[in-house]
């Protein structure tokens, strides 16, 4: 070294001489400037205190998101977690070779996320008069990042404290309130991830395991802490008893001749018996490596070894011969356009033209909002949580809040009720407690009423946008309606439980398009036998189309069988039903009716009066206990008990071309029989505005199922004579629509539901 970097150094040594910064008057000279020097210089994150309760302990919380957000953003400590971990088949050397770490579905992704592990423990601290008092007993919550290599992962630098807490005030408060700050972090985490400058991106985490102390273990999992009761460990609930007098026996193994195929025998051993079917299935899959579904049957020794289907565990011998029998998933292709019930239920249907695919929720899930509202959100859960204070809500963020509901609502549908309203204004504030209005009863009164404003509002930028389903009523609501009607006169909007009420046209088709489709359906339906595929991808294609000419324009019947007359087939109305509703109405019509036939045939018996002799003689005329004549008897008393008009709706004739008996009826069915009326006569017909617009329908049950369907498919009103019993139907058994029902229809259900 030359003399004039020797006198550089000498005068930097000077110039930054410990001894003087820690002078009266230098940057280190007092306390103060020592801690802002401190936390302006080093990665430092300042703990939270936060009171539990009211007169307890308050708890000290070190906040999880930034403490990860400056260590990640360290090159070595980024660097150690981001490195490559090495798989070997059939060892285990990292958590990363477990079955609980390749199930996670946010953890086994390739791309770099957070695996973290939580550490539980009580400990004891100066206290002189004795370690057992408890008086300053502490509970500690710590974790580490799990993705860093377990060399370093076990010294004290990489141990993180998250949470410092009286252990009485554990005991006096419960774990979920004084764990509520960690876990909310977590969950942010999980959901949101945390910025890293390193990688210029968010990284989601979730938390790998939590690791305790057989007592801290016990008391995290709600168990006794002491283990002098009689049961005291969580794994074999062996009483202190068993372990004095019986040894403890080795659990057997169950062994077992497998026929996989007739050329594929093995034989197979399992560790322990299973104790349900599903698990000998599960463990069979893993083992064979199975990707197909299948079911079981056995040789029972009762039957000269015989196989039978095996349904309980308990049937099996000793040593058991099990043969698997695969189960054929089958996804048909119809050629011809039949009528079979079974082809509505089998077929997947993509409906191209359908814009919601799933009813209101019975849950309503508050949506994740932008970025910044989520962060502020947050904060504010954070203070509402220690301290109680609410968030002062901007107009920016109550935009901002509101915009994103109401997108999320119009999702599921455009013209939400009142009660739904209410839903999502309660959603919102149970999981932002920091919304909660003060000056509203319930804590969300205002929430609901800007909702409504706001999905007013969205409507509007919809219909501007061209949506169908609200530009039909466009000023309908305004002083200067578009019509002579006066404002908010027939508002077209589902009220049956539509989720496709009035759908768009498909992307790139205009009306035209869709015409020329339909006139393919019609040319094709002319056939024989037409093509099944043809007609299910048209009828799809022209849904739109269809939607629009019956809730607009209102056909008269015998011109949609004129232009339509693929919706007049068994097979199609239950699709199209499918479309408007996004439900199977076969399996839940006929599920709903063979549920609830035992307490109607119990009402029926106990009825008394006019009502309960109409009852009595339907009674005597079901003679079996068939699931058809159950269903039929069921069908005929409901309108009875409902206070309807059956004999409006339920016609009778000897020949369908008798139109004098029906041509009056502007809904119902026409029962067929040569001879004396029967509960279900031989053939059944469909009656639209006095016109048999479908008949040989094989039963009564089935007929009305489909009329059902079709007065959902060309958007009819119920008839005022059935109007109780169709409400039943769509309110009761098929769950759609409005939940407030009319008190008739609520009087019944109570008298099913005892």
């Amino acid at each position: 070294m030359n003399e004039t970097f020797v006198k550089e150094i000498i005068s930097a040594v000077s110039e930054s001489n410990m001894m003087s910064h820690c002078s009266k008057d230098g940057p280190l000279g007092t306390a103060k400037k020592r801690a802002a020097y401190v936390r302006r210089e080093f990665p430092l994150v300042n703990p939270i205190e936060y009171v539990v309760e009211k007169g307890k302990k308050p708890l000290a919380y070190v906040p999880i998101v930034p403490m990860l957000q400056k260590l990640l953003n360290k090159t070595d400590v980024l660097d150690k977690a981001m490195s490559e971990k090495v798989h070997v088949p059939q060892e285990y050397r990292s958590y990363a070779d477990g079955q609980y770490f390749s199930e996670n579905s946010l953890l086994s992704k390739d791309e770099f996320t957070i695996a973290l592990g939580l550490y539980i423990d009580d400990f004891e601290v100066a206290n002189p008069l004795g370690t057992s008092k408890l008086k300053h007993k502490m509970c500690a919550v710590y974790w580490v990042i799990a993705n860093i290599p377990a060399k370093y992962r076990s010294t004290l630098n990489s141990i993180q404290l998250a949470l410092l807490c009286n252990t009485s005030t554990v005991k006096e408060c419960g774990y979920a309130k004084v764990l509520q700050p960690l876990i909310y972090d977590l969950q942010f985490v999980e959901q949101n991830g945390i910025f890293l400058e390193q990688l210029g991106a968010s990284v989601k985490g979730t938390v790998l395991y939590v690791a305790a102390d057989n007592l801290a273990a016990h008391s995290l999992a709600g168990f006794l802490e002491s283990f002098s009761v009689e049961k005291f460990c969580r794994f074999c609930s062996a009483s202190r008893s068993d372990t004095q007098q019986h040894e403890m026996a080795v659990q057997q193994k169950f062994t077992m001749r497998v026929i996989v195929t007739e050329g594929d025998i093995r034989k197979l051993t399992m560790t322990t018996r299973p104790d349900t079917l599903e698990d000998l299935i599960d463990w069979l899959k893993g083992t064979l490596q199975a990707s197909y579904s299948f079911n079981l049957q056995y040789q029972d020794p009762e039957f000269n070894n015989e196989l039978c289907n095996l349904t309980d565990l308990s049937e099996l011998p000793e040593k058991p011969t099990i043969k698997i029998i695969p189960v054929i998933e089958l996804v048909p292709v119809h050629e011809t356009c039949s009528d079979t019930s079974s082809q509505a239920d089998t077929d997947i249907l993509s409906i191209s033209s359908s814009d919601r695919s799933s009813q209101w929720p019975d849950v309503f899930e508050i949506p994740k909002f932008p970025v910044d509202v989520e962060y502020r959100l947050r904060q504010g859960n954070l203070l509402y949580l220690r301290d109680a204070t609410y968030l002062k809500v901007t107009k920016e963020l109550k935009h901002e809040i509101l915009e994103k509901l109401a997108e999320t609502m119009y999702a599921f549908k455009a013209y939400p009720t009142n009660e739904e309203f209410e839903t999502v204004a309660k959603a919102l504030v149970q999981t932002h407690p920091c919304l909660k209005e003060t000056g509203s009863p319930s804590g969300w009164v205002g929430w609901k009423n800007s909702l409504k404003f706001k999905m007013g509002n969205y409507r509007t930028k919809m219909r501007q946008c061209g949506r169908l389903d609200v530009t039909v009523n466009g000023g309908k609501r305004g002083r200067h309606s578009t019509s002579a009607d006066p404002p908010n006169k027939d508002i077209k909007k589902p009220r049956k439980g539509e989720i496709n009420f009035l759908p768009d046209f498909p992307e790139g088709k205009e009306e035209h398009n869709l015409e020329e489709a339909r006139q393919v359906l019609v040319n094709e339906m002319t056939k024989k036998k037409p093509n099944g595929s043809l007609v299910n991808k048209e009828m799809d294609m022209t849904f739109a189309l269809r939607r629009k000419e019956v809730v607009q324009d209102k056909p008269a019947i015998s011109q949609m069988v004129h232009r339509w007359p693929a919706l007049f087939t068994e097979s199609q109305v239950y699709y199209e039903f499918s479309r408007v509703v996004g439900k199977n109405l076969r399996e839940n019509f006929f599920d709903a009716l063979d549920r609830f036939s035992p307490s109607l045939m119990d009402l029926f018996k106990n009825k008394r009066g006019l009502t309960g002799q109409v009852l009595a003689e339907l009674l005597r005329h079901t003679k079996t206990t068939e699931p058809t004549d159950i269903r039929c008897l069921c069908l005929r008393g409901l309108p009875v008990v409902l206070g309807d008009d059956p004999s409006s709706f339920f016609k009778t004739c000897s020949d369908a071309t008798d139109q004098d008996s029906y041509i009056q009826t502007p809904v119902g069915l026409l029962c067929i029989d040569e001879e004396s009326p029967q509960l279900n006569p031989s053939k059944v017909g469909i009656i639209l505005e006095g016109s048999l617009v479908m008949d040989d329908l094989a039963s009564l049950p089935q007929a009305f199922c489909i009329l059902f369907g079709l007065i959902y498919a060309l958007h009819l009103d119920y008839p005022k004579y059935m109007k109780n019993t169709f409400s039943f139907v769509q309110q009761v058994m098929l769950s759609l629509g409005k939940s407030q029902l009319a008190p008739k229809i609520q009087s019944l259900k109570n008298q099913l539901s005892v």
